[in-house]
């Protein structure tokens, strides 16, 4: 039994010793670099790439909480910045309403005050005009009879120098007066200073803003009734002019309209339209029923509207 045993644990070492040889033999001949870092078990492998799977994971949750937290920071600024940006507007706007209600309601104090010194002044012109013309013909009649009396007696040569010289007089005055009273007629029609009560006078036309709202044929009647029509705008600063007296939240009709042919803009005076504010995007002619008259906002931009909506309107007439 000894010698069975001893030959046993003989044998047993060999082999021992011939797997450690065939492992190294392996190890000899398998890859270097990421492979041989491997461990040898199958199950401790696949341990390991789940560890390295798990850590992955985690890295990436990480960045993308990370990320997730600048994306909010970011947009959370960007809407402040806008909130920011829209209030400065409203107060930008708010402050520039009130200036220009301050500044209109002074300059309207001073107008008033020119006004009525424009007033008494064409008034003394006037009376003045009336003096000359009743001065011209009283005069020119004194002269007619002084020189038909002169020309009834006898004619001696100081007699004829005398009615020589009045009839000179009496060009000259008739030449002087014709001067003074077409001056008097030019310098009325520059004062301008017979606009009506309510409305309001920017260069030579009087202006009338409505308070009720009408489609604008209604308007357009409203108009001739009260001796002029819907206002035609002329210039940059006619239309700066009539935006100024226009409320924020309102909008008033022109004369200006293309109903008798789609895109083609005349005013009432039968002009085709040349200077143009119209507001980004428009005339567009939305509508079931279209978009034919124009109106303009306190921006003074314009826009195409049906002629059917009720609207407030401006009229003009000459002074």
């Amino acid at each position: 039994m000894a010698r069975n045993d001893g030959a046993e644990s003989t044998v047993e070492k060999w082999e021992l010793t011939r797997d450690m040889l065939l492992e190294e033999e392996e190890q000899r001949k398998a890859p270097k670099g990421v492979l041989s870092l491997l461990p040898s078990s199958p199950q401790r492998a696949v341990v390991l790439l789940y560890a390295l799977l798990a850590l992955g994971f985690v890295i990436f949750m990480a960045l993308t909480i990370i990320n997730t937290h600048r994306v909010s920071a970011v947009w959370e600024a960007l809407a402040q910045a806008r909130l920011q940006g829209e209030r400065s507007h409203t107060t930008a706007w708010h402050n520039l309403s009130e200036v220009q209600h301050a500044l209109d309601k002074q300059l309207s104090g001073e107008l008033q005050v020119i006004q009525s010194q424009l007033l008494n002044v064409s008034r003394e012109m006037e009376n003045m005009q009336w003096k000359m013309a009743q001065c011209k013909t009283e005069c020119g009649k004194e002269l007619s009879d002084r020189i038909r009396v002169l020309e009834g007696r006898e004619a001696p040569e100081q007699a004829l120098e005398q009615l020589a010289e009045l009839r000179q007089e009496q060009s000259r005055a008739a030449t002087l007066l014709s001067t003074a009273l077409e001056g008097l007629r030019n310098l009325s029609e520059i004062l301008c200073t017979s606009c009506p009560a309510g409305w309001l006078q920017f260069a030579k036309t009087c202006y009338f803003f409505s308070t009720d709202p009408k489609p604008w044929m209604d308007a357009k009647t409203s108009c001739a009734e009260l001796g002029g029509q819907l206002a035609i705008v002329n210039s940059e600063l006619e239309n700066k002019f009539l935006a100024n007296h226009i409320m924020e939240t309102r909008v008033f009709w022109l004369g200006l309209s293309d109903m008798h042919k789609e895109g083609d803009w005349q005013w009432l005076d039968g002009r085709s339209l040349s200077l143009a504010f119209w507001k980004s995007g428009e005339p567009n002619n939305v509508g079931q029923h279209g978009e034919d008259c124009a109106t303009v906002s306190s921006r003074g931009l314009w826009n195409d509207a049906t002629c059917s909506s009720a609207e407030a309107w401006i009229c003009e007439r000459g002074c």
